[in-house]
């Protein structure tokens, strides 16, 4: 990792500017404030990125600090980041979905490609289901399970993640921290630079544990869903993932053949981080590919 991108995915929120990424807030669902980072020109073909649990829209901080020809749309979901965090509404797919749906519309985004990392990737398919996949030019998941909390769903999370659940769901300030830690350790298998580190983990303290509780009540199969996608999806899984197993993309590959399986060698659960020059350049490739229907 360079310096250049130490830099940037540690940026304060009063340098983001700076780099030429906006920040903008977007009204969801029930009225609920939802910040979104927003990069690369205005009119150019977009890809919306929803990050994964007890994370933030900074998780794709490379993404958005080097966007190239596309436009990258990040928001921080419900719950989590510098968004709105009510008491209630984690267990409804349409929530979800319209939050979704609020930020293409109200930053008027063309059929963009939409992308979900880890539990980012129910939250795509949440959309979907709701919305269907009309108005999208593609979909991108990125070492996402269509499965949670249904039987089946066991064999998609590896062990060491699913060892932290009870303690990053605690109420203890200190057990949650360290959990906390504990999960982006696991998330990773290239080891971050410290302020990288620094960043992701501040984002993550920033989603309550009773947020996390409520996404894991939450039991989904998103397989029909899945099996009904319409556009260009490229799914890309690492093989050292230690939070969702490389099993999910094989779920993903038999339920939608026509899906653009990857499999990344030597990569654990954050691609986007771990190798983000090659994920770039896959990005904007596939942007690229699935608006112009090539």
């Amino acid at each position: 990792m360079t310096t250049q991108d130490r830099r940037d995915i540690s940026m304060a929120t009063d340098s983001l500017a700076e780099d030429g990424i906006r920040s903008v807030t977007v009204t969801g669902a029930g009225g609920v404030p939802l910040h979104v980072l927003d990069a690369g020109p205005e009119d150019a073909p977009a890809v919306v990125l929803l990050h994964g649990f007890a994370q933030s829209a900074r998780s794709w901080l490379h993404q958005l600090a080097a966007p190239g020809p596309i436009r990258v749309v990040a928001p921080d979901l419900r719950g989590h980041g510098h968004s709105g965090k009510p008491d209630s509404a984690y267990l409804d797919e349409r929530v979800w979905a319209d939050d979704v749906a609020a930020v293409i519309e109200e930053l008027r985004l063309d059929r963009p490609v939409l992308g979900g990392w880890s539990y980012g990737g129910l939250v795509a398919l949440d959309y979907i289901a709701v919305h269907g996949d009309s108005a999208l030019s593609g979909l991108l998941t990125v070492d996402a399970s269509l499965l949670a909390g249904v039987p089946g769903a066991e064999r998609m999370f590896g062990a060491d993640f699913v060892a932290l659940l009870p303690e990053l769901t605690d109420d203890d300030e200190g057990t949650t921290a360290e959990a906390r830690r504990k999960l982006l350790d696991v998330s990773v298998e290239r080891p971050l630079a410290a302020d990288t580190a620094r960043t992701l983990l501040d984002a993550s303290l920033r989603t309550p544990p009773r947020v996390c509780a409520a996404l894991l009540q939450r039991p989904l199969d998103r397989s029909g869903t899945a099996a009904g996608v319409t556009v260009p999806w490229l799914a890309v899984q690492g093989d050292r993932d230690r939070v969702v197993t490389p099993a999910a993309l094989d779920h993903i590959a038999a339920v939608r053949p026509t899906a653009q399986a990857q499999l990344w060698e030597g990569t654990g659960h954050s691609p986007f981080l771990e190798e983000p020059e090659r994920f770039n350049h896959q990005l904007t490739a596939f942007v690229g590919r699935s608006v112009s229907g090539a």
